[in-house]
């Protein structure tokens, strides 16, 4: 049981400077420095380097030739640098799943080899598994000068999935399918990654380092216990590039700089970190292919928000994995096989503050998530002028939109941080006594649907990529006629309930309360079963008035309030 009376981080924090750092921070030769989409193969020497001479290919994981020399930026006696390196899967893919039974429970992590309609599975040794979240110190990042003087030297998990991905061989798939991403929540039992044939997904070279000198030289390192797995050979695990250091503040204004480097909380897909130098980390990872490393903040050992959102804030384009059906009739009793399956996780990362207000509020973080098999597609259509859109929930079966059913309504919401749409029949957040009796209800009464956490994709219909079904219509201006929110099966939404949101304590005594999460409340929408919408977490209130404390009782064998690596 662990004493707690700090505030989780919020929700979620925009990262849509994420374009103006690609030719910001990185520059534009660094943004271009990226392996083409060609044949590429890997040098046969000791050290990888880029290099005009390409060998013939051997089968399997490579690290890919990348640029020989990498651009930094100085900024405030700091050199930021996100290398372009890439590790390529040549002739054959490669899927990586983990899962566990339970939160508390090891994580197992297997290989697939896939070679034509041929699959190959190997389970890793538990030794180099990190959790969800890839390969124990699989990669190590070095920084050091010309003369070999390191600066600094970090080890970190090795996850096979960024969010960048480049052809090396024109063969293979035209498109990646696999997640952007490592690692989940505490309640995630599956996720899956890897790297599709004839594709090269980039490594986390990302690093930031105090010190003003120029002449720098990055390498980087696979550990040889995760390179034995992966059949990686001794010739192809590290890779050594020139740095060139330019001070930011001579090419832009350094005020704006500042700017884009910190995060601000708002509706994104990112966590927020403990300070301001993590997020200007963070702001690099998020542009460079980041799996999740986010800052430290109360309970943050396993991710919370795992996508950031494009430039502006928005993704653009039409929603290809819902597909078209031209018309769709509509559904009052619509099929099982086209309905999704909510499922309300426990509370976690919980915490007490003081508003802006004086007032005490416990906090915390929900999440429901789609157990599938089809996604939960919500659409809103504007009434008239008014700022009030009528809900529709629409029915898939194998990507085909088949029939649909009027189902509550969406608002918009005036506030700050929000300025935005909302859908009022999603979920209920209520502190209720042990016996059930209700004691006070969240401030949160309305969301806007989107994928931030994967929970379990390894069930039937989960989406690998949950970005393809379009996130530019899920919130909406003021101006919106129409919006689109969808919760892709497998994946869950994460609000992280503070300030209005939390609950109000004022008169609520001292003792043992639950906190109470009910997905689809009112049986609005249309779902398998509703026997799984309710979940419970335990929490024990002390203090007094303007410093009141919360204990919270282990979860199943696991403690979500402090980071795993701590237990």
């Amino acid at each position: 049981m662990t004493t707690r009376t700090t505030r989780p981080a919020p929700r979620l924090l925009t990262m849509g400077v994420a374009a103006t750092l690609a030719l910001g921070l990185l520059g534009e030769g660094a943004a271009a420095d990226v392996l083409a989409a060609s044949a590429a193969t890997p040098s046969a020497t000791a050290t990888t380097t880029a290099t005009s001479a390409r060998p013939a290919t051997p089968r399997g994981l490579r690290i890919a030739p990348a640029a020989e020399t990498v651009t930094a930026y100085a900024y405030d006696g700091y050199v930021y640098l996100d290398s372009p390196a890439w590790l390529a899967a040549y002739d054959e893919g490669y899927e990586f799943r983990a899962e566990r039974a339970r939160p508390s429970g090891p994580v197992t992590l297997t290989k697939t080899v896939i070679r034509g309609k041929k699959r190959t599975t190997t389970t890793a040794p538990a030794s180099i598994v990190d959790g969800l979240d890839g390969f124990r110190k699989g990669l190590s990042v070095q920084v050091a000068t010309a003369q070999g003087t390191v600066l600094a030297k970090e080890t970190r998990t090795l996850c096979l999935g960024g969010s960048e991905r480049q052809r090396v061989q024109p063969t293979g798939r035209t498109e990646p399918v696999y997640p952007e991403f490592c690692g989940g929540n505490w309640f995630t039992r599956s996720t899956v990654s890897g790297v599709e044939q004839g594709w090269a997904a980039r490594i986390d070279g990302y690093f930031e380092v105090q010190t003003t000198r120029k002449d720098l030289v990055l390498t980087m390192s696979i550990s040889k216990p995760v390179a034995e797995f992966l059949g990686i050979p001794a010739g192809n695990r590290t890779l050594r590039q020139k740095v060139t250091v330019e001070d930011e503040c001579e090419l832009f204004e350094c005020g704006e700089v500042a700017d884009q480097l910190l995060g601000e909380p708002a509706e994104g897909f990112s966590t927020q970190a403990d300070d301001a130098r993590t997020d200007r980390a963070q702001a690099l990872r998020a542009q460079g292919g980041a799996h999740g490393t986010h800052g430290a903040g109360p309970g943050a050992g396993h991710r919370v928000n795992l996508f950031t959102l494009r430039e502006g804030g928005q993704q653009h384009g039409d929603h290809p994995a819902l597909g078209q059906a031209g018309t769709a009739p509509s559904s009052r009793r619509p099929a099982r096989d086209t309905l999704p399956d909510l499922v309300s996780a426990p509370a976690w990362q919980i915490g007490t503050e003081v508003d802006e207000a004086g007032t005490d509020r416990l906090t915390f973080n929900a999440n429901e998530w789609n157990a599938g098999p089809a996604p939960l597609v919500v659409e809103g259509y504007r009434r008239g002028a008014a700022e009030v859109m009528d809900a529709y929930q629409f029915f898939y079966r194998d990507g085909k939109e088949v029939g649909s059913t009027r189902t509550g309504s969406m608002k918009y919401h005036d506030a700050p941080a929000h300025d935005h749409w909302h859908f009022l029949d999603f979920a209920s957040y209520e502190l209720v006594r042990p016996n059930g009796r209700l004691v006070t209800t969240s401030g949160k009464q309305s969301w806007c649907l989107a994928p931030t956490d994967p929970v379990d994709l390894s069930v039937p219909g989960a989406a690998w990529r949950p970005e393809a079904t379009g996130l530019d219509s899920t919130c909406g201006d003021r101006s919106a006629l129409w919006l689109r929110e969808v919760l892709p099966v497998g994946w869950g939404d994460t609000y992280n309930q503070t300030q209005t949101q939390a609950f109000d304590l004022t008169g609520v005594p001292n003792g043992t309360y639950r906190i109470r999460i009910t997905a689809n409340p009112n049986g609005t929408l249309h779902e398998r079963t509703r026997s799984n919408n309710v979940s419970l977490r335990t929490v024990v209130l002390g203090g007094r008035p303007g410093a009141r404390t919360v204990q919270v009782p282990p979860y199943q064998g696991v403690d979500t309030e402090v980071p795993e690596e701590d237990q």
